[in-house]
């Protein structure tokens, strides 16, 4: 197995896992601790629907990073821990978009949305494992100088 394929799966499966148990965690305290089930349909059944639909977005996203990754140029692949804290926070950002959107909050949404870049941005050169990419620009002049 190449080196990129494993990179992109090392950030996808954390992806499709921690969406899919953050999603369906979240439906699950939704629907049978706040007691927002469609009457129509009772707990059970609701909470069916919503995993299901949590499934799909875990899907799509896991797809989506595996894509996304694959065109990584890295001199090494990612931790685990690293890839999977990748997945936490966009799990996490995910549920939190999500709830805002169903309350109707766009604004909300569009500001987690916002605030989870920039924390990924900020935060992800402090997470162990991080991979080596191709040296910055600033070390290359560093190197030449020498």
């Amino acid at each position: 197995m190449n080196t990129r394929f494993r990179h992109a799966l090392r950030f996808a499966l954390p992806t499709l896992a921690t969406v899919y148990i953050l999603g369906a965690a979240w439906n699950a305290i939704d629907v049978f601790l706040l007691g927002d089930a469609d009457p129509a349909l009772g707990p059970e059944r609701t909470f069916r629907f919503d995993e299901h639909q949590w499934r799909i977005i875990a899907i799509v996203l896991g797809s989506v990073v595996f894509l996304w990754k694959l065109s990584d140029f890295g001199k090494t692949p990612p931790s685990w821990r690293y890839a999977t804290f990748f997945s936490v926070w966009l799990a996490a950002a995910t549920v939190a978009t999500a709830i805002a959107m169903m309350e109707r909050q766009g604004l909300l949404a569009a500001v987690i949305v916002a605030v989870a870049i920039v924390v990924w941005l900020i935060g992800r050169s402090r997470v162990p494992g991080r991979p080596e990419g191709s040296p910055s620009r600033l070390s290359q002049q560093e190197q030449e100088l020498r």
